[in-house]
This record gives C-alpha cells, structure tokens and sequence, in this order.
C-alpha cells in the first residue's frame, strides 16, 4: 500500500478554483520546474501572504502525495546523502568551467540535461524558514520548512480547494 501524506499547493486567487495544481515554470524555482506543496499548513499560508501579494488574496489546496517515487531529502538519510552528492557534484563541475559557483536556474539545468533523477517523481527537500512571525524562538531556527516538488501529475490525488485568504 504506498504511502502518502496531505500536503498545501499555494496560488494566487482565480475563479473558478483550480482542478488540478498550476506548474511552477520560474527559472530561480528551488527544483526546477515542477508541482509545488507544502508539508505544513503555517508555510503555505505565509507562502500566500507574502508572495501573492499583488492579487491581494490567494487560495490554498489540498493534496494526498503518493511518496512511493518520491526522493525524500528530509526524513530519509539515504536519500538526503544521494541528493547532497549529486548536488554538491553538479556545483563543483559547474564551479571548475566557470570560476563561480552556479545560479539555481543552472543546477536545474544541468540536473534535467543529465537527466539526474530518473525515476524520480517528486523531491521533498526542506529550508529553514527566516520569517520571524512563524519562529516561536528568538533565533533558534529549529524547525524545517519543508517542500515537495512533483515532476509527475499522478503522484498528486485528491486535489481540491481547502481556503482563500486576503494578503
């Protein structure tokens, strides 16, 4: 029985509500081009609040993520090591061509020429988030703020509307 977890997916606010998630095209997109979700509920929202700004409102889905293909970064040591390789590996390449370390937009580049992840239908990575409204601690940076990228439609079910909001 694969295992899958619910998961937030952010957009500005259009009616009528999306049936499916919108692909994130951006060339400074942390895993390149993709389907993006949060792990926790408090990202998403502060996700909207700060990025769709310009709508003045946006709108917060739901999913259940089939994790079965999914590289996770975060939770599997395994997988956090092979990430860390290829990327480190793609960085230092890139860093003795060039006398600079790359741009995101580059290591997404090199990874889908190289075709990095294969079998790969998603990543969950993770950051440490900087907003200070969501750190319950001064400084202390102790929880993650954690993403999954679906390259893959089918590992994404269950989509639908949970809530909109005013920025």
């Amino acid at each position: 029985m694969p295992i899958t977890r619910k998961m937030f997916h952010t957009q500005e606010y259009r009616l009528p509500y999306l049936a499916t998630p919108l692909i994130c095209n951006r060339d400074d997109a942390w895993i390149g081009k993709g389907y993006y979700f949060w792990y926790e509920e408090m990202d998403a929202i502060a996700w909207g609040q700060e990025s769709k700004k310009r709508y003045h409102k946006y709108v917060i889905y739901t999913a259940d993520i089939d994790f079965e293909d999914v590289l996770d970064t975060v939770f599997n040591e395994e997988h956090y090591l092979f990430w860390y390789k290829i990327i480190d590996r793609i960085a230092d390449d890139a860093y003795k061509k060039t006398g600079r370390k790359p741009t995101i937009a580059e290591v997404n580049e090199i990874i889908k020429i190289r075709n990095s992840w294969k079998a790969v239908k998603g990543i969950m990575f993770q950051d440490l988030p900087n907003n200070p409204t969501l750190n319950k601690v001064i400084i202390l940076l102790y929880r993650k703020r954690i993403q999954l990228v679906a390259f893959d439609l089918n590992i994404i079910h269950n989509f639908a509307f949970h809530f909109e909001a005013e920025c």
